[in-house]
């Protein structure tokens, strides 16, 4: 082969090599996802609000998170005002846990806290990386987390979480003021850093096996 041609198959190779790098930061998907397990989408004023940059930019007024489950049956979820989970490397298992006190780890099932039946507060927990939640349905179960309305078809679960109130699990634990940790979504003054997960795991895993991620930030409008 010659100069010419080794010099134009050396470009060739590092300009595709340039474009997958590139493409992978590219939105809020994990980038090692092939199938799509589970959609978000979130709901204000009955219109779906776009997703750019990671980021979604809301009014100060209740909205919802469309769930839709395709190939799960339930997804892990980090609402936090800090990034612990939501700047966690695509190129790692936000599963895996290696240690006994949980000290590094993202979502470990132990870790999961608990949230109303049927979601009658329509409250949104957020918390550091000591709190993660489960949005599942078990069609063995008389109940789930997500709100009533949810609904099964040809597989495909449906499901919303309606957010009309901030319950701050870090306020609580720092003893603030009752106020100061619940209340209403019109009073909120930081952004939410939101991480979803799925996984799979049977007998002989070591870590569960991560198969979709998906991220972004909510960002509200100044008044």
């Amino acid at each position: 082969m010659s100069t010419k041609h080794i010099s134009r198959a050396v470009i060739i190779f590092f300009g595709f090599f340039l474009y997958t790098s590139c493409k992978s930061l590219d939105g809020h998907s994990n980038s090692k996802t092939v199938e799509e397990y589970f959609k978000i989408e979130i709901i204000q004023d009955d219109e779906v609000i776009p997703i750019s940059d990671n980021t979604v930019i809301l009014k100060k007024e209740p909205f919802k998170f469309k769930v839709t489950l395709t190939k799960t049956t339930d997804i892990y979820v980090s609402a936090s005002w800090d990034k612990y989970y939501f700047d966690y490397s695509d190129s790692m298992n936000i599963f895996e846990c290696n240690d006994e006190q949980f000290k590094g780890c993202r979502f470990v099932a132990v870790k999961t806290g608990n949230q109303d039946k049927f979601n009658v507060n329509k409250d949104l927990a957020i918390g550091n990386g000591n709190y993660q939640w489960n949005w599942f349905y078990d069609e063995s179960m008389d109940w789930h987390r997500f709100d009533s309305t949810l609904t099964v078809k040809d597989g495909v679960i449906n499901a919303s979480m309606s957010v009309e109130n901030i319950y701050d699990c870090d306020g609580r634990d720092a003893n603030l003021e009752k106020s100061e940790y619940e209340y209403t979504i019109e009073n909120i003054d930081n952004d939410i850093y939101m991480v979803f997960a799925t996984s799979h795991y049977e007998r002989g895993m070591k870590h569960p096996e991560e198969l979709q991620r998906e991220r972004f930030k909510i960002q509200f409008r100044k008044q």
